[in-house]
């Protein structure tokens, strides 16, 4: 029985010193994975920590989740505002008129913002903007 014990803490031990040594990493190497946006297992399929981000990324390494986050565009500010110099302020801001509607004296114009996939509807009448609206969804808006 104690053998069988002994056995038990050799393993437990063996785990235990194992899992320590797996997560100590130098932390100047460290800090080179993390500017280069390689980790160790793309750094084995070629990543370079010697290089930026942008290098790697240009070669195929960094991956999305590791680039800088993509910051929505605004759009709301734009309620209210002139209706024809708003179309030119979305087209500076990256959107691309996708579609555009017309229902009596009031046009809709849906726009596409594909880094943050955001699907804009500008509702417009009397030459103002009264709504600046994320529909979420459009045939177009993508």
């Amino acid at each position: 029985m104690s053998m069988i014990k002994l056995s038990f803490v050799s393993m437990a031990a063996v785990c235990v010193l194992t899992s320590f040594s797996a997560h100590a990493i130098n932390k100047n190497y460290a800090k080179k994975l993390e500017q280069s946006g390689c980790t160790q297992v793309t750094e084995a399929q070629g990543c370079d920590i010697n290089k930026t981000k942008a290098e790697n990324a240009k070669a195929g390494f960094v991956t999305a989740s590791q680039e800088a986050p993509v910051h929505a565009p605004r759009y709301k500010d734009l309620a209210g505002k002139d209706s024809i110099s708003s179309l030119d302020v979305m087209t500076e801001r990256g959107f691309k008129n996708v579609d555009s509607l017309e229902s009596g004296n009031t046009q809709y114009g849906i726009y596409y913002h594909a880094h943050s996939h955001l699907c804009v509807q500008l509702t417009m009448a009397e030459g103002k903007v009264i709504a600046a609206d994320d529909i979420q969804s459009h045939p177009q808006c993508r």
